[in-house]
């Protein structure tokens, strides 16, 4: 086994066995995604692993000899190189942020030990790996700051990865000798690994077991809080979402035995995968699930014919896209599902920033916003639109705000979507302000509830939703004080 086998620490993607005995039938459900392969040369294999709010996607393409080399594809499909370190042979992405910086791990050597590294949005690559030839290791994910979780062997190499933050300069900042390879990390800065923590700026809380469980490790965590990852039973691993202290068993598809939540959105929308982890047996399939819902095979969400077989779901945006590996045309390929209806509303003034993936709501009355968007507001509310700038902001969908009860301003807000249920993701907050009582309704429903405070100024919340008149409607809840709409995800399902 090569050096670059024995250092690299996330699985590069090699051809899928395609002998597996058959699995239980599952009943077809209406399509939800639509489902595209992205680019990869005749005679490799490839493997989707994160994915940005822009759509971008980061993972790796293998040569047929199973050498993997970290690819960028855009929005649009079209493939980069990420490239290798000066001498290396090998290397693979990860994680990926809306500005397009990615990180993951390269060999320095050919054949060698894979360390962790960081790619600028514009390709170039940097080594965080440090001195030390054998504190081989990973990056894992990155921060809108570009901040990365990931982790490196002790000096001796004789024990599994310790977590490290990765600075924006690069500078190091080891978790602690009892916290293991970091491999989530959400705009606030908190960091996620095994056995299943999350870590903050020196502090960092232990997360819960199931009930017969002995041990965990967390993959990911998003904006709001929520946690996901996998945990300990009896007779094997199941995928957990651990949300306000307490965790849930999501469970697992087709009685496999191992199932690994690999990620999660704004909107509480859980990725992962169910994997046997024996041959032969049942293959492995790729999942989702979300609050309100069971576990779901994405395979039966596909257009009937589509021609895939869904083995692997390693990562979702906020827009509810998702990526991961399937087979396609017997061979492992990397794959986008887009669902059928989704958006990203920022709320902010004409002329700021608008954040990727995201369309600008800048506070006109209702009509049409070009490419078959139509929203807006009962009356025009272009002056309590604010762009902050503050620093505390995870990103610019957080500073950025429109005021919904000025005297004179707009009270209700309206998107046209085709007639269906919606899960519906609000934030309410100002970074500068804490003088307010956020009470937010969708369709009714309340997705947001409750005071800000100095230690947490953003309030988030995720309703399902059915329209039947064509408009999704966005309204004050009974008792807002000073209510502010940040941002809005529309996710059909």
């Amino acid at each position: 086994m090569t050096g670059w086998l024995r250092g690299l620490l996330v699985c590069a993607v090699a051809a899928v066995p395609l002998a597996f005995a058959a699995r239980p039938a599952t009943a077809q459900i209406a399509p939800r995604y639509r489902i595209v392969e992205l680019a990869t040369p005749a005679g490799y294999t490839s493997a989707g692993n994160a994915i940005n709010n822009a759509g971008v996607v980061v993972g790796t393409v293998t040569d047929p000899s199973g050498r993997p080399r970290a690819t960028r594809w855009s929005a649009t499909g079209a493939a980069t190189d990420l490239g290798l370190l000066p001498g290396g042979s090998g290397s693979v992405a990860n994680g990926v942020n809306d500005s397009g910086q990615a990180t993951g791990s390269a060999d320095r050597t050919s054949g060698g030990f894979a360390y962790p590294v960081r790619w600028s949005a514009a390709g170039v690559i940097q080594d965080l790996g440090g001195p030390a030839t054998n504190r081989l290791g990973t990056g894992s994910a990155i921060d809108p700051a570009g901040r990365v979780a990931g982790g490196q062997r002790p000096i001796d190499s004789q024990a599994d990865p310790l977590g490290i933050l990765y600075g924006v300069d690069g500078t190091p900042t080891e978790l602690g000798p009892a916290f293991g390879l970091a491999r989530g990390i959400n705009g606030y800065g908190q960091v996620v690994g095994g056995p299943g923590y999350v870590w903050r700026d020196g502090a960092a809380t232990s997360l819960p077991n199931l009930p017969d469980g002995t041990g965990s490790v967390a993959y990911a965590i998003n904006n709001g809080g929520d946690v996901v990852g996998t945990a300990s039973v009896s007779d094997g691993l199941r995928a957990v979402r651990w949300r306000g202290g307490a965790v849930s068993d999501i469970g697992t598809v087709d009685g496999i035995r191992f199932s690994t939540a690999k990620a999660v959105n704004a909107a509480g929308q859980v990725v992962g995968t169910a994997d046997p982890m024996c041959f032969p047996c049942v293959a492995p399939r790729a999942w989702i699930w979300q609050p309100g819902t069971a576990i779901t095979p994405l395979d039966t969400l596909l257009p009937a014919g589509s021609g895939w077989t869904l083995r692997e779901a390693n990562g979702i945006n906020d827009r509810g896209e998702i990526v991961g590996v399937g087979l396609h045309g017997g061979v492992a390929r990397a794959y986008r599902l887009s669902p059928v209806f989704a958006v990203g509303v920022n709320f902010q003034p004409a002329g700021a920033a608008v954040p990727p993936g995201y369309v600008a709501d800048t506070g006109a009355t209702f009509g049409s916003r070009g490419s078959g968007r139509a929203f807006g507001w009962n009356v025009d509310n272009t002056a309590n639109a604010r762009d902050r700038n503050a620093p505390a902001s995870p990103d610019q969908r957080y500073d950025t705000l429109t005021h919904m009860q000025k005297a004179g301003g707009a009270t209700v807000w309206e998107i046209a979507v085709p007639v269906g249920t919606y899960i519906v993701h609000v934030v309410a907050g100002d970074p500068a302000h804490t003088d307010s009582t956020y009470r937010i309704t969708v369709e009714g429903l309340t997705a947001v509830s409750g005071p800000p405070s100095v230690a947490n100024r953003w309030l988030e919340g995720t309703v399902r939703v059915l329209v039947t008149d064509g408009r999704l409607t966005v309204a004050n809840g009974a008792g807002a004080v000073n209510n502010k709409l940040n941002m809005i995800d529309v996710v059909a399902t």
